[in-house]
């Protein structure tokens, strides 16, 4: 098996649903602290996308353009818990009102110095968070000083934190993402990285048509081949057709009592990936791709994956990133079909007919889509 790093990406939001007629409305309201005071240049954002405000002076805020859906919105201020509030919009929506409350302890002064330690663990949390794509090299995380590197020796684990919006400036796409982050974790004995949070999209302004048809491309060939797209083309029924192959992968731990499916690799109905020199655990790849009903099923408006095993997922029309392959494959290894691996830790996760899932932290992304990071990340409010 080969030994990749496992990512999770996860975002705490309510899946979009499509406009209609193009019609679009307004969120206003106004926030404000326990004892009533205003809260001026808090933040109000529509989660994972570009739709959001900064309050006025008075603590008002109006969130602009929104098609009809379910939304969070997230409001945040410097000092304060951050609020994640659903929002169903079906028409204006008026007269929210937003209290936030202190966060507990003293906000800290960051003070920049030379830290070799810290240096190093920084560079560990950027190419865990942001990524070491194409894309990646061309992302700037603007105040990491803000961010609480904490590294435990006994277990080798990395994990992060920060009171303030992480600023990522996406030279590739386009955009300046700010983004809330509320958990970070590196496991690197296991490989292993989560971390979740609220992002809000800012789009870049270019300095000419160029870099806007740079940004263009670069966007649509993101969305290409991502989990955005996978959601939407299995909720549709459209797999086949976007590229995309869905196989069964069953991992099986070697123990004193591991038995070999014989007969099925015998007939060739089963493929066993070789595994990795220290690996513990033994893949078997079906050969034959999954029909739609053994992974998803429909619940009124809602999608609902259910598969056992995992989802070997093979996309045919972009192959992998040439530094993916530097980097996480064997020597002389040549490019191919990008290959991801998904799982999941409860037996049913929903996702709406855009691709949305509704409880993130039950997927695991492996291999492809657990290597790409926030470098690839678009807001859902993305059209091609």
């Amino acid at each position: 098996m080969r030994i990749v790093l496992l990512g999770i990406w996860i975002w705490l939001v309510v899946g979009l649903t499509p406009a209609v007629a193009q019609t679009v409305f307004k969120v206003s309201g106004r926030v404000q602290d326990e004892s009533g005071k205003p809260l001026p240049f808090a933040s109000a954002f529509l989660n994972q996308t570009t739709l959001g405000d900064r309050t006025t002076e008075a603590g008002t805020f109006t969130v602009r353009n929104i098609p009809p859906g379910k939304y969070e919105l997230i409001v945040s201020y410097l000092g304060y818990e951050p609020v994640i509030m659903p929002v169903e919009v079906q028409a204006d929506v008026s007269g929210v009102t937003v209290v936030l409350k202190p966060k507990a302890g003293v906000l800290k002064e960051y003070v920049v110095r030379r830290d070799p330690e810290r240096e190093r663990w920084m560079k560990m949390f950027v190419q865990t968070f942001v990524g070491r794509s194409s894309f990646a090299q061309q992302c700037k995380l603007l105040n990491g000083e803000i961010v609480d590197l904490k590294y435990d020796r006994a277990t080798n684990t990395l994990t992060a934190a920060a009171d303030d919006f992480l600023v990522i400036e996406n030279a590739a796409l386009g955009y300046r993402i700010r983004f809330l982050l509320m958990h970070f974790t590196f496991d690197m004995r296991k490989g292993y990285s989560m971390y979740y949070g609220n992002p809000m999209f800012e789009p870049m302004k270019p300095k000419n048509k160029r870099q806007m048809q740079k940004w263009t491309d670069n966007r649509k060939a993101a969305y290409l081949g991502s989990t955005m797209q996978f959601y939407k083309s299995l909720a549709n029924k459209t797999l086949e057709q976007d590229g995309y192959t869905v196989q069964k992968l069953v991992r099986k731990e070697r123990k004193r009592d591991f038995v070999e499916p014989e007969e099925e690799l015998k007939s060739g109905q089963v493929k066993m990936q070789k595994p990795g020199t220290f690996s513990k655990y033994v893949n078997y790849l079906y050969t034959t791709p999954l029909p739609y009903d053994s992974i998803v099923y429909r619940s009124g408006n809602s999608y609902v994956m259910n598969f056992k095993d995992l989802l070997y997922v093979t996309y045919k029309k972009e192959k992998e990133d040439r530094l993916y392959v530097s980097a996480m494959l064997p020597p002389n290894a040549k490019r191919n079909w990008q290959t991801s691996v998904l799982q999941l830790l409860a037996p049913e996760v929903k996702m709406d007919q855009n691709g949305n899932i509704e409880a993130p932290m039950d997927v695991i992304c492996e291999q492809y889509w657990g290597w790409e990071k926030m470098a690839e990340m678009l807001p859902l409010d993305y059209k091609l």
